[in-house]
């Protein structure tokens, strides 16, 4: 569901999206020029549409892993680090209120969805357009209406969109992933908030580690929970 059936979706999405803009827009369908731009087009649709698989398939993992549908990861013991950054357990803290809560949700989420955006433009958007430029050159898609427009109206932007929004989705099992760690090491069956959070808030001279005899602690209380 989070690989086929996202792109899937989003693929569909954003051919009807492509449908409601382009056909029957008295414009013209440029790669580059305004207002038409298929170039602008394929940016802002990565930038929404990363967003909002970054914020939805989180909470479809979290609500998935509290109704016991799938089962949560913990963190592998050879993660690079990089992987770790994107789970975030060193930043996982106990909020004291509603507005904290807010701050810290988008102190979390807002570099980590930047960099899974930036990462996600520098692989799909020149790839595109250097797709885009070899169909035009090559006429494909041309535009026989008389605008003067690199591509028609129809089909060929609503094909560009929904086969352009379907590979962005190629992306999900990655949030995917890092949502199952999440929940595996934060939520009932792994590592509560509290202690988390006293970890990572603790006293700077040890770098908020645990010490040995804590490791042994959070061990045996894991594989007590485990045997129940």
């Amino acid at each position: 569901m989070h690989l086929i059936g996202s792109m899937i979706l989003d693929g569909g999405i954003n051919f009807g999206i492509a449908t409601a803009m382009y056909k029957g827009n008295s414009n013209p369908v440029h790669l580059w020029s305004l207002p038409n731009s298929l170039a602008g087009d394929a940016a802002v649709t990565l930038i929404i549409q990363q967003l909002l698989t970054w914020v939805l398939d989180r909470l479809s993992i979290r609500g998935d892993v509290r109704k016991g549908l799938v089962a949560p990861l913990r963190m592998p013991a050879n993660a690079h680090a990089v992987l770790r950054w994107f789970v975030g357990l060193k930043d996982v803290r106990v909020h004291t209120s509603r507005k904290d809560k807010i701050k810290h949700y988008i102190r979390f989420n807002a570099p980590r969805y930047a960099a899974y955006f930036l990462a996600s433009f520098v692989i799909y958007w020149p790839i595109t357009m250097g797709i885009l430029a070899g169909l035009k050159a090559h006429g494909i898609g041309k535009d026989y209406s008389g605008k003067g427009g690199d591509f028609n109206n129809w089909p060929m932007p609503q094909i560009f969109k929904g086969v352009y929004g379907a590979v962005v989705g190629l992306t999900t099992p990655f949030v995917s992933y890092i949502a199952l760690i999440y929940e595996g090491e934060t939520g009932p069956e792994g590592t509560d908030f509290a202690e988390l959070s006293r970890r990572n808030v603790g006293d700077s001279s040890s770098g908020g580690a645990m010490s040995p005899s804590e490791e042994e602690q959070l061990k045996l209380a894991d594989s007590n929970t485990s045997s129940q």
